[in-house]
């Protein structure tokens, strides 16, 4: 017992050889991030992919499978995931228009791509810039040639089944990441956690799982709402996702009422910094009007009923770009 009468608590002092243990490990940890980090800013998913796994692997060798240290290198690794699910799914349907526009598109394939849907009302690569992130740069793929006939097809599954696969282990790892964050209560931890429901989510609309976006962007605003001001543009870039998720789950007027919010928000944050001569701020507030249009213009669009399209009557481009969004865009 100590003079104060409190006993002292020595299961989380850490004894010489695990203290060593910690020091010989840190640099290792520290390179893993430096080159994943590195690697997901060029676009250089496998890279990123291969250092945040080995990055995830050894913070829970090192720290355990509850630690918050863990859950950041899920979250990481789960990104990567993700973002490169994301690109393969783009150069699939990449190749899709590329193939009806040369007529090498198998007649299944035809019959698949006559059954999609003409509407693309939003796109999930082109959201207003609610948080001034700048963009990553995505390196150009290149296609591989698969040969003609029964291994063309064969390559083909084999690209889808990876495809589901990216988006599959990619949930896998940053649901366990959820579990872990969620057990936190400190703000710090539930923004973290928040953000993690929301990659979920965009899991979700990426494997077209509409009603769990919906499921997973609800549980994150629920979160956000209780640490964030009613100007902050994280806040409103939230609940644009959750509109998203909604309009593509057939239900408008919720999405239109979410709308109305992603309006106000930047309505609010827009008069602070309109009220500011900082050079920072004037640039924000020349963003914001230009946010706030296209949040308008989404607004209408989604008021508009949509009118079915007529192939043979678009120019090429624009039939290029309506068989380009079916592909992206299926049901």
């Amino acid at each position: 017992m100590t003079d104060k009468g409190k006993q002292v608590d020595t299961s989380q002092v850490p004894d010489d050889e695990t203290q060593s243990a910690f020091t010989a490990v840190m640099p290792v940890i520290s390179d893993l991030l430096e080159i994943g980090t590195r690697a997901f800013a060029l676009g250089e998913w496998e890279e990123a992919i291969d250092s945040f796994g080995q990055l995830a692997s050894i913070t829970e060798q090192t720290f355990g499978s509850e630690s918050p240290r863990y859950a950041d290198g899920l979250v990481l690794y789960g990104r990567a995931l993700l973002q490169h699910a994301i690109e393969q799914n783009a150069l699939m349907a990449e190749k899709t228009l590329a193939d009806a526009a040369t007529g090498n598109l198998g007649k299944e394939e035809e019959d698949e791509t006559a059954g999609l849907p003409t509407k693309a009302n939003i796109s999930f690569e082109g959201e207003p810039d609610f948080r001034q992130i700048e963009s990553l740069a995505l390196e150009d793929a290149e296609n591989g040639e698969s040969s003609k006939g029964k291994q063309a097809d064969t390559g083909e599954e084999e690209e889808d089944e990876e495809e589901e696969d990216d988006f599959a282990a990619a949930w896998d790892v940053l649901d366990l990441a959820r579990v872990i964050q969620a057990k936190a209560t400190d703000s710090k931890s539930q923004l973290k956690y928040a953000e993690t429901l929301m990659l979920l989510g965009d899991v979700s609309m990426e494997s077209e799982n509409f009603g769990q976006a919906v499921k997973d962007f609800s549980e994150a605003l629920e979160v956000k709402m209780q640490y964030l001001d009613d100007s902050s543009r994280e806040l409103a870039e939230l609940y644009y996702k959750l509109a998203l998720a909604y309009e593509y789950n057939q239900d408008t007027s919720k999405a239109l009422e979410l709308m109305n919010d992603v309006e106000r928000i930047l309505g609010n944050r827009l008069k602070i910094v309109q009220a500011s001569d900082k050079d920072e701020d004037v640039a924000e507030a020349e963003s914001l009007v230009e946010v706030l249009a296209d949040v308008a213009s989404k607004i209408e669009e989604w008021k508009s009923p949509q009118k079915p399209v007529d192939i043979n009557a678009m120019t090429p481009e624009e039939s290029a770009m309506a068989e380009k969004a079916k592909a992206m865009f299926k049901e």
